[in-house]
């Protein structure tokens, strides 16, 4: 029951981060670059909605919607006028570009800002409380709420990419590009477009771990960001599913290693992770590419 407490508590924290790495996943599958500066772009989105909150009095949902739109933005433009100008370069100078990015924006959040501290509220308030097998169990509304918005949210891009034309092209492009460019798919919109939703996805998840924290900051996302790679390296980077599935089971097995020893917990995880990658280096649900000579 202990474990079921442990799990519940982290709710919020699952749904936030496999949001997160869905967003990451669609950026790699079709530019081939993981974007590094995702994590970085994610808190400008939470700085917009809590600007828009506290100077404003703009409404929570909507400043919400504002965030995620800033950044869909961003992320629409920095493919278009930066990485989509980097075909010819190789996929480390792609990488280091993103590094780049996180200096720039990262230098431009306190500009842009100030350094006031910024708040978001809660969507829902309260926790609810209930019993199990005799045990007294409680979940924040809030958490929940950020748990099932994230899943929804998967599932709609899921059902996107397997049953709209969308999809059918960001799965031809993830498999082959350039054939994809042949047969008529324009990859450098498909590219653009899947840079601004997975800074969107991201936005949405700082937005939601902001709502559940009640607080903004400049390094609110780097946990997130150093897990959700993680979770994409661990889950299997060749497909779409793998990492979203490392990201709940991150959190999961953490919840489990902190009931045998929580000081070492992280430690046990990562130790774990590493395990993994050794037996399986394409992740748990990744297949190895085969290419014909």
């Amino acid at each position: 029951m202990a474990f079921l407490q442990i799990f519940l508590n982290s709710l919020a924290m699952i749904g936030v981060l496999a949001l997160s790495t869905l967003g990451i996943t669609l950026n790699y599958k079709t530019a081939n670059v993981a974007n590094f500066a995702q994590g970085i772009t994610a808190t400008v989105g939470a700085f917009t909605a809590a600007y828009l909150f506290m100077r404003n009095g703009v409404n929570p949902w909507l400043s919400m919607v504002g965030g995620i739109a800033v950044c869909f933005a961003i992320g629409w433009l920095i493919d278009t006028l930066i990485m989509g100008r980097l075909k010819t370069v190789g996929s480390v100078g792609r990488v280091m570009v993103t590094l780049g990015l996180i200096l720039i924006i990262s230098a431009g959040i306190p500009i842009m800002f100030g350094m006031i501290p910024y708040n978001f509220p809660r969507f829902f308030a309260g926790n609810i409380d209930f019993y199990l097998f005799g045990t007294a169990m409680t979940v924040t509304r809030n958490g929940l709420f950020v748990f099932g918005l994230s899943a929804v949210v998967i599932a709609i891009i899921f059902l996107a990419l397997y049953k709209t034309k969308w999809g059918l092209n960001v799965r031809a492009t993830a498999s082959n590009a350039p054939v994809a460019s042949m047969l008529g798919v324009n990859t450098k919109r498909l590219t653009a477009l899947s840079w601004g939703i997975s800074s969107g996805c991201a936005a949405l998840a700082a937005v939601l771990l902001a709502s559940q924290t009640t607080n903004v900051n400049a390094n609110m996302m780097v946990t997130v960001q150093t897990n959700q790679l993680l979770a994409f390296v661990m889950g299997g980077y060749t497909s779409f599913y793998g990492p979203v599935i490392g990201a709940v089971l991150l959190p999961t097995v953490l919840a489990m290693l902190a009931l045998i020893d929580a000081m070492w917990a992280n430690v046990m995880l990562y130790t774990l992770i590493l395990l993994v990658i050794l037996i399986k280096p394409m992740g748990l649900f990744g297949k190895r590419t085969m290419t014909k000579v």
